[in-house]
């Protein structure tokens, strides 16, 4: 039988009412001298509209796996972007909504185009959860654009095209001075050409950054590589990791997990596993940075292999199979013969291991 306790994690979570959800048309206005006049309308708490955006205000914690937090400005414990959204919370009115708008526009470029702007919130004792989220928006119909105010049939007309494609941040507190620092971002748009989560939304919009910075996730990503290829004693492992490492060698800087990087390079399981217990926290193994080529280099920069004869062969890693070329010894398993060339530029002892 399970105790309390395991029946209580096995239940499902309670649904949080929405209170209140606004929308908000964005044009691009990133240094536009006359920035669009900005149209919004409340959208009401049923309908068609409100049945599409019920699962993005409900499923947030999950689809939103990027771990983000406010930036401190001026060395302070303040943030525009915080402030805005705590007056917004507070009021839920089209007015504070619409000053959160006018800073996605600011930032939103004409690569970016058209947006709709959600702003959902709800709550449940005591505790306040709100989703802003952003979908691309339909520029055929902008002529139905009345003064200030948009309608509920032209919001879901723009919507129902792109109701999969969307970014969204997620916060949630009881404390407006403690909590609503940090949330979890997501980017759903991110296989198309305006996949730019980490500067457009995190970055300009959220005045915010990944709670894992670019170059320590992608030093605690190194060291445990590095340390699963010196530790582990089965050849396959480090045969895996030699392949990985040639493609990450190569791979421009983008947003990861540890997790999505080795899945992206197709690295078996098992190897998965070995790197994953290099980590200090199992759950950092899936914490989203952006990954800093420069820095994973620095920390697997060097590559050796030991023969059996006693030879060893180091080399840059990225230059490796270059320096050294290998070939394999037709008459034998697992002999393989290496040559180089070049000029004696330095001669050193080392220690033999103990």
């Amino acid at each position: 039988m399970p105790t309390p306790s395991q029946q209580a994690q096995a239940a499902p979570a309670t649904k949080i009412d929405i209170d209140s959800i606004h929308s908000f048309l964005i044009h691009p206005g990133k240094g536009a001298e006359s920035p669009h006049e900005i149209n919004g309308a409340a959208v009401p708490k049923s309908g068609k509209l409100f049945d599409m955006l019920r699962p993005v205000f409900d499923e947030a914690e999950e689809d939103c796996p990027h771990k983000i937090a406010f930036n401190s400005q001026s060395g302070q414990q303040k943030n525009d972007s915080r402030d805005a959204l705590i007056a917004y919370i507070k009021n839920c009115d089209l007015n504070h909504g619409r000053d959160i708008a006018k800073r996605l526009q600011v930032v939103t470029t004409h690569r970016s185009g058209l947006g709709l702007l959600f702003l959902m919130k709800g709550g449940k004792n005591g505790e306040t959860k709100i989703v802003v989220s952003r979908f691309p928006a339909d520029s055929g119909i902008l002529a139905e654009e009345k003064g200030k105010g948009l309608s509920v049939e032209f919001l879901e007309r723009i919507f129902m095209k792109s109701a999969k494609t969307y970014k969204a941040a997620l916060y949630s507190g009881s404390s407006f001075t403690k909590d609503f620092w940090r949330g979890q971002a997501a980017d759903k748009q991110i296989n198309s050409a305006e996949s730019v989560i980490a500067d457009y939304w995190i970055r300009e919009f959220l005045l915010s950054d990944f709670l894992t910075p670019g170059e320590a996730g992608t030093r605690r990503f190194a060291i445990a590589v590095r340390e699963t290829m010196n530790r582990c004693a089965e050849p396959g492992v480090k045969q895996d990791i030699v392949a990985m490492q040639n493609f990450v060698a190569k791979m421009p800087s983008q947003v990861v997990s540890a997790k999505g990087l080795l899945d992206q390079f197709h690295v078996p399981e098992g190897t998965q596993a070995q790197i994953k217990d290099r980590f200090p926290k199992a759950k950092s193994f899936e914490e989203t940075f952006t990954f800093v080529p420069g820095e994973f280099t620095k920390l697997v920069n060097m590559r050796t292999i030991e023969l059996d004869n006693g030879a060893l062969l180091t080399a840059p890693t990225d230059r490796f199979d270059q320096v050294f070329t290998r070939e394999p010894v037709a008459s034998a398993v697992n002999l393989f013969r290496f040559s180089t060339q070049g000029t004696i530029v330095d001669q050193r002892f080392r220690k033999v291991k103990p």
